[in-house]
């Protein structure tokens, strides 16, 4: 077989088409076609704290991520997001306006710094036309958005920011390698973090903490928090 002779466009690094080469939408695709396809995007590098997207605007390109992290939310007038999911590094996004062409329905924020690849509509088009098997992992990829939406819209219109609180931590937990029933949280999140997942404040956080130590149903342990009682933290909360 004879060496590809394929060019980077000007100014991509070849671990940048390594990278995009090995994206979770773009696995599957032969040689050929992805030389085709890298020649037809944009790859660009942003800064933590870049806004890559903002909610309401009209945009229509689909972003892949090959470098870096992001975060998709939905800003709430009660300045409390609502955090849909975090992407890294060959992940992608953006791909409901590039089908509709309508407003974006929510922001993406850099975590970290980072390059995207910015594909125009009528690249992601025809790559769901020309390829089924990623016009599966399109469709996958909207069914995991709309059952994650479901339930990030339940829980905040079903439980306060306190038991969301402990939602997330019922979620990150995990059994104690001791065997003796408890439940431990080994890196646990900051405030804020847990703030920003569980959809509240800062101090809805402290407070949600300090309730369950103070009652015994948790510890602080080396750094760690030890769940003494699965079962009383999932009363405290779902309790309505």
């Amino acid at each position: 077989m004879s060496a590809r002779t394929f060019t980077p466009p000007a100014g991509v690094t070849p671990s940048d088409l390594e990278r995009l080469r090995v994206n979770d939408l773009l696995i599957g695709l032969d040689d050929n076609d992805f030389d085709v396809f890298a020649k037809r995007c944009e790859f660009v590098p942003f800064t933590k704290g870049d806004v890559l997207i903002e909610e309401g605007t009209n945009q229509d390109c689909t972003f892949l991520v090959i470098e870096g992290n992001v975060r998709i939310a939905h800003g709430e007038a009660s300045n409390v997001d609502i955090v849909y999911r975090e992407i890294g590094e060959g992940g992608w996004f953006g791909e409901i306006a590039a089908l509709d062409k309508g407003q974006r329905t929510a922001s993406v924020h850099a975590l970290s710094d980072g390059v995207v690849v910015i594909m125009p509509r009528a690249v992601f088009v025809n790559l769901i036309l020309e390829h089924r098997h990623i016009a599966v992992k399109v469709l996958e990829s909207l069914a995991s958005v709309i059952r994650t939406s479901n339930k990030r819209f339940s829980e905040v219109s079903s439980f306060s920011g306190v038991q969301r609180v402990y939602l997330q931590l019922l979620d990150i937990a995990t059994p104690d390698p001791s065997g003796n029933g408890t439940w431990v949280i080994n890196n646990m999140p900051s405030h804020e973090q847990l703030a920003t997942q569980a959809m509240t404040s800062k101090e809805a956080v402290a407070r949600a903490i300090s309730q369950i130590i103070q009652e015994g149903v948790a510890k602080r342990s080396s750094g760690k928090i030890k769940i003494l009682s699965r079962e009383a933290l999932r009363q405290l909360a779902t309790q309505i």
